[in-house]
């Protein structure tokens, strides 16, 4: 199941308008395929009724212990809108509770292992789409996934694509998370083989620009992560997010079925956006769009618990009521020196380097995970 946000491009106000939402998501589902050389798959309208009724499951239940966790894969059937062909596609789906738009659902499934897997498999024939609506405005959101029967080419898949441009930055907030001790990390590569074929014996290199090695989580079908299925997918996940506007290399060893091969391939990830973060306009264009925000922090606080925020930019404002930075508490200790955040950086113009979220329709959020994305201007 979904729960973070990654990056997206936001489409234009026509093409909004000429497409519903499940054409959106097929184009998009598409652009990924066609991306790494893979055909075009087809909307099913039966797949995608029971994913509406599973999305309506969803918004009906969101406040209760069956949305917890990986438990909205099973419907419930004594729990209000519970129903067999939603509960198919509970099963088989990518899910997404509470997401901004179909269009960063699947922006966020993308930069996951488990949720990238489906949508990249050469197999893949039909796709179901479901969303039900929340009352800020964003979604329950269902992708569901049907192979044709026998093999298809196209293995292995690679992703990032091999000379591919514009690469987001960060990992998507995955459930099941894949990255020891539930961290932050960069954006994932993966080289996808058949789900049930033998890989073994593997290794892999990520190196950036200037020829210097970032340091990597592994997880492949040998060793996975966690206790969810690999499925024939190596996975290399940076340990930090990665540098914007950069080059990266990446070589990945493997035995497949018995043959040992080397694969070897390079992208580009998407330069930082300047925003000035006492513009709405210039921020409400940046949404889910890697950039460097700059703004004076008027105030600061904890969000609860485990989260500071420093409010940036202009007091008033229009279109939303707050445009702030979301910092881990044990990242602020490290930033702040022990200060309090209603205190620190008072007056300071700080930089961010993140990507804008919009949350519940209200509020612009600025999430950092470390300490290289926030800088002290002045």
């Amino acid at each position: 199941m979904r729960l973070g946000i990654a990056v997206v491009v936001l489409l234009g106000a026509a093409t909004a308008r000429a497409e519903s939402p499940d054409q959106v998501a097929l184009r998009l589902v598409n652009s990924y395929r066609a991306a790494v050389g893979l055909p075009a798959v087809k909307l099913d309208g039966k797949l995608s009724k029971g994913c509406m009724e599973h999305a309506e499951y969803m918004r009906l239940n969101k406040d209760n212990e069956a949305m917890v966790g990986l438990n909205a894969h099973k419907q419930r059937p004594n729990l209000p809108g519970a129903t067999p062909a939603g509960a198919e596609c509970a099963k088989a789906a990518d899910l997404f509770p509470g997401v901004a738009n179909l269009e960063v659902a699947i922006a966020g499934w993308m930069a996951g292992l488990y949720h990238r897997r489906p949508i990249l498999a050469p197999t893949l024939e039909r796709i179901g789409v479901g969303y039900a609506a929340l009352p800020d405005g964003s979604v329950m959101a269902a992708l569901m996934f049907v192979d044709g029967k026998g093999d298809a080419p196209g293995w292995p898949v690679r992703y990032p694509a091999d000379k591919q441009r514009d690469v987001p930055l960060e990992f998507g907030l995955e459930v099941p998370n894949p990255i020891p001790g539930g961290r932050a990390g960069g954006y994932p590569i993966t080289l996808q083989f058949p789900a049930f074929d033998k890989v073994t014996n593997v290794s892999a290199k990520l190196v950036d620009d200037a020829g210097k090695a970032v340091p990597i989580y592994l997880s492949d079908p040998e060793h996975p992560a966690t206790t969810f299925g690999q499925y024939g997918v190596v996975c290399v996940i940076p340990k930090l997010p990665l540098r914007a506007g950069a080059r990266y290399d990446v070589t990945i060893q493997a035995t497949w079925n018995g043959k040992a091969a080397t694969y070897a391939w390079r992208f580009a990830t998407i330069a930082l956006r300047a925003v000035d973060g006492a513009d709405e306009d210039a921020v409400l264009k940046a949404i889910n769009v890697p950039s460097r925000v700059r703004g004076t922090v008027a105030y600061g606080g904890m969000m609860d618990s485990a989260t500071a925020f420093l409010m940036i930019g202009r007091r008033e404002t229009k279109r939303y009521k707050m445009l702030s930075v979301l910092i881990p508490v044990a990242l602020w200790k490290q930033l702040a020196r022990g200060a309090a955040p209603e205190k620190a950086f008072a007056g300071k113009t700080v930089e961010i380097e993140a990507t804008p979220v919009f949350v519940q329709n209200t509020y612009v959020n600025l999430p950092i995970s470390v300490a290289s994305q926030f800088r002290v201007v002045n």
